[in-house]
């Protein structure tokens, strides 16, 4: 292990113990003797580490200061506070001093209060409001991204006037590393989730259908499509999906197949006690059970030749969109789906794998209704749903809905350049690859950072929430 200069082996210990408990840390099966630590760069009031393993490599800006931080999350050591460092008032303004800066727009005021917005992220997201009245949202990029995708797809859909995603302001990075994103802040009620949530909660009886909002959410969708795609150059616009473009999104979804397997079978290997073991076991035995049905979905593949590979946004789900107080969808979190290689990050893919994104997203939100009305841990909500999942039409529906929407829109944009009797009879077909591929992804992201939480994607590729085509 490298320690960060002037920090004794202790404080490096007691840092990596307290970051080991944020929901972005990656590293949860590496012991903590494994991990490479060294000081990234730093000024009068930030350190920036670099922490990595064999495989995955994060940033942690952190502040050190005498005086108590605005959050109630830090580390006290030796007297000193310690804590992120995007929770400084002039955090941006500080980072100057040794990043480069890239500015969008001028930000007029200087921070008065910080607000945590996410404990969800794999990065670190938060808002600071300004003296002006003004808010803004600092984004702190954990993760070393292959690339600053995210600031790309900012400039494509500030280049286009597209209205429902915020607007970039400032972009940082250090040697060629992306550290974070100021964006504009977006007045709103909370996540996608909130409408379809509230209305569950307040109906009494049975599950209340948002039909309407699903599918102006649809609409939305497709507008984005449209703008990340306005363009024709290589990160914008349609290209033709070609034999080995088949190969390679078949072989991709292989090999997430076998590694979510790998991951269960490493769970089952490590779990503490019978009961884990038994619940990982039924889980990977589920799973060995789906076999056929990834090469059933790999087959469905062939049927994109031909037609059109846009840029999408890769992990377009709930929480990556804001519910406006205007009642509007606002996009946010362009950065991909995390785990990706650069090439991967950047390759063009079919419209409607985001629309498939979207329909597990919908399976995630109803497991989690399922458990708070009924009040059953996780455990019991899992046993039940992988048995019979009442929800199943809830999901279907509103997945439909969100579907037809946008099939509407982006057929008439000829976004697919797939004939439209074609894609309106067999959009179950076309769909049902990419629910796999997501769905896979989704098994192996929770394997990682939070094992119980396995089922929910699991259910979902059990019972898909729109029906396969026989």
């Amino acid at each position: 292990m490298v320690y960060i200069v002037d920090k004794t082996v202790d404080d490096i210990q007691k840092i990596i113990e307290w970051l080991a408990n944020k929901h972005w840390w990656p590293f949860r099966n590496t012991e903590h003797g494994k991990l490479a630590v060294r000081e990234l760069f730093s000024t009068d009031k930030i350190t920036a580490l670099l922490i990595e393993d064999s495989v995955r490599k994060v940033v942690v800006p952190l502040a050190v200061s005498y005086e108590k931080p605005v959050t109630i999350d830090y580390l006290r050591i030796n007297g000193k506070y310690i804590f992120e460092a995007e929770y400084l008032r002039n955090y941006w303004e500080e980072l100057r001093r040794v990043c480069d800066i890239k500015q969008y727009v001028k930000i007029h005021g200087k921070t008065s209060n910080v607000h945590l917005l996410t404990r969800e992220s794999t990065h670190f997201i938060i808002s600071h409001e300004l003296s002006t009245g003004d808010s803004i949202v600092v984004k702190g990029y954990r993760h070393i991204l292959p690339l600053n995708i995210e600031e790309k797809y900012y400039e494509t859909i500030l280049g286009a006037g597209y209205k429902y995603a915020p607007k970039p302001l400032v972009s940082v990075s250090y040697q060629g590393i992306p550290i974070g994103i100021v964006i504009e802040y977006i007045d709103n009620i909370g996540d996608a989730t909130a409408p379809f949530r509230k209305a569950f909660e307040e109906k009494t009886g049975k599950a209340s259908l948002k039909l309407g909002l699903a599918a102006k959410l649809g609409s939305q969708i497709a507008g984005l499509h449209l703008a990340l795609n306005s363009a024709d150059n290589d990160f914008s616009g349609k290209d033709r999906i070609s034999q080995e473009d088949i190969r390679r999104w078949s072989n991709r979804i292989r090999r997430r197949y076998k590694d979510a397997v790998r991951q269960l079978e490493k769970l089952v290997d490590n779990a503490d006690g019978k009961r884990k073991t038994a619940r990982y076991e039924k889980w990977l035995n589920h799973l060995y059970l789906f076999r056929e049905n990834v090469e059933r979905a790999i087959s469905y593949l062939e049927a994109y030749i031909d037609s059109y590979k846009i840029r999408t946004h890769q992990d377009l789900h709930l929480l990556q969109i804001l519910y406006g107080r205007d009642e509007n969808f606002y996009f946010i979190d362009f950065e991909g789906e995390p785990g990706r290689t650069r090439d991967e990050l950047l390759e063009k893919e079919p419209p409607l794998r985001d629309v498939a994104v979207m329909i597990r997203s919908f399976q995630y939100l109803s497991y989690e209704l399922y458990m708070f009305k009924h009040k059953l841990t996780r455990t019991a909500t899992s046993g039940r749903l992988l048995r019979n999942d009442p929800l199943w039409n809830w999901r279907m529906r509103h997945s439909l809905s969100m579907l037809l929407s946008y099939l509407s829109a982006s057929i008439n944009a000829d976004l697919h350049g797939i004939p439209r009797e074609i894609i309106l009879t067999r959009y179950n077909d076309l769909i049902y690859p990419w629910l796999v591929d997501r769905g896979l992804y989704e098994i192996i992201y929770e394997a990682t950072y939070n094992p119980d939480r396995i089922p929910i994607p699991l259910i979902g590729l059990v019972n898909p929430s729109i029906p396969i085509n026989t």
